[in-house]
């Protein structure tokens, strides 16, 4: 099988060569990475920041696969959101009102279009593509410097005003991507214990994200990621549109086989992301193993939960690539 055929199988359920596996990680700590792209947001960047990030980038990306060859390609969003010129961030809950409309194919998600388009023309066909979108929960903390359940508290009105403009803004970006990308990697922040309270969730950022999923379902390989530790609010987006869906199972309250109950979906998942960097070969193999004994073969891809460390031994990598490559049908 090829890896899409490989990966479409697992989608559906259906009989598999041997187990699709994914791993991921961010590029910003890397020399090439522009200095200026190293905040979660920043004012418009210029010309010549946005070259550097697009041909960086799209070179590591590609190199990440090349060496280790993963069944579905999932790219990093390491561009940072583009603010409005002379924004720092928002203060108060009457800065939320200066967030802007961004154009998909323009700036900073502009410059990542450009970059994932160069990556296709690069990565074979037969291997799938998914670009790594946020949702607004994620990117609104990050703007408000993580006071962003006391601003809601204090004038939920104006900051859903800001919601909405950054929600818009993912929307129309993630139309886009599925024009260059098979599918979509959207990681839900804000769905668990560790983030925010259920009711808040419930009320303010669970409609969001299901209107994301729902503004791209055509995406064959869409990912939901819920992220988070301790506690997931799982639940509330269980019927969600997306093929597959993946969290952190072994960090958290929900485990991989309930899961996959739960959902009734393709999952990923099975590696502790957290230890992995301080896991042995044949640790990785013993979790691995007890990932796939707990859910079987099919409807199942191997993977951490979420991203790895940049600087984590490539032979602890290629550990997960060799027990897939292992699981070849007799």
């Amino acid at each position: 099988m090829t890896s899409r055929e490989r990966v479409e199988q697992a989608i559906i359920g259906g009989e598999v060569d041997r187990l699709p596996y994914c791993f991921w990680y961010h590029f910003r700590t890397e020399p090439w990475f522009p200095q200026g792209f190293h905040g979660e947001y920043r004012a418009p960047a210029s010309e010549a920041l946005l070259q550097q990030y697009i041909e960086g980038m799209s070179h590591a990306t590609y190199e990440f696969w090349r060496r280790y060859q993963p069944d579905i390609l999932k790219v990093m969003h390491d561009i940072p959101y583009e603010t409005p010129t002379g924004f720092s961030f928002v203060h108060g809950v009457d800065d939320w009102a200066k967030l802007q409309p961004l154009e998909p194919d323009r700036g900073h998600f502009g410059a990542q279009i450009e970059m994932l388009k160069r990556l296709r023309q690069r990565v074979p066909d037969d291997v799938p593509i998914i670009e790594t979108v946020f949702n607004a929960f994620y990117y609104a903390n990050k703007l408000c410097e993580g006071k962003l359940l006391a601003h809601l508290a204090l004038a939920p009105e104006a900051v859903q005003q800001g919601l909405q403009i950054i929600q818009t803004n993912l929307q129309l970006y993630g139309r886009l991507v599925l024009t260059v990308c098979d599918g979509i990697y959207y990681a839900v922040n804000g769905i668990g214990s560790d983030a925010a309270p259920r009711h808040v969730y419930e009320e303010f950022f669970a409609p969001l994200d299901r209107a994301f999923l729902q503004s791209v379902s055509d995406g064959k390989f869409n990912v939901l990621h819920l992220h988070g530790y301790g506690d997931l609010y799982a639940d509330l987006l269980a019927d969600a549109p997306a093929a597959i869906v993946c969290w952190s199972d072994r960090s958290t309250t929900l485990s991989l086989a309930a899961g996959k109950r739960l959902f009734d979906r393709c999952v990923m998942g099975g590696l502790n992301e957290r230890e992995l960097p301080q896991m042995c070969r044949e640790r990785v193999f013993q979790q691995a193993q007890n990932a796939l004994d707990s859910v079987g073969r099919r409807g199942f891809i191997l993977a951490p939960g979420c991203s790895v460390p940049t600087d984590i031994s490539p032979e602890l990598l290629m550990a997960i690539r060799e027990f897939a490559l292992g699981t070849q049908a007799s």
